[in-house]
């Protein structure tokens, strides 16, 4: 399964769904819309400088997927293999940089790394996504979009 998650954006599914899902960032989203058996999401970017270190360390912005509740822990349940990979794919021009995490709710282990990360999947645990703008900002700024893909 390949999805494709634009925070305040969307999941896109398909080409066919794809003008509508634009004219939806273009009016600012801020409702969940069904689009086949998945949903789709306007989560804002929000800008937010703190420090730290490891992984992800210092960051000037982040960005949380949500299920279709709105909760921070998506089921693995779709998942059709073993291992499932997060990337920010956005076209920010340099000097923007990343980091992505994923945590598993029921251990809190995490995976986590620049720009994108593989991680094992269990249908019965949920996960967290979440990337961190580690480039100071703009860009993003608040509300524009980031685009992140989740590949199970």
């Amino acid at each position: 399964m390949k999805i494709i998650f634009k925070l305040t954006g969307f999941q896109i599914i398909t080409l066919s769904t794809l003008a509508a899902l634009a004219m939806l960032v273009f009016t600012g989203c801020k409702t969940r819309v069904g689009v086949s058996s998945t949903t789709t999401q306007c989560i804002p970017f929000t800008v937010q400088t703190v420090s730290g270190s490891g992984c992800p360390g210092a960051y000037n912005g982040l960005a949380r997927m949500t299920n279709s509740d709105g909760t921070l822990w998506i089921p693995g349940t779709n998942a059709s293999g073993s291992t499932g990979t997060f990337t920010d794919v956005s076209s920010f021009a340099a000097p923007y940089a990343s980091v992505v995490q994923v945590v598993r709710k029921s251990d809190n282990t995490k995976w986590c790394a620049t720009g994108s990360v593989t991680f094992p999947v269990a249908s019965t645990a949920k996960y967290s996504f979440t990337v961190y703008v580690k480039s100071p900002v703009p860009p993003p700024t608040n509300s524009q979009p980031i685009t992140l893909q989740l590949v199970w």
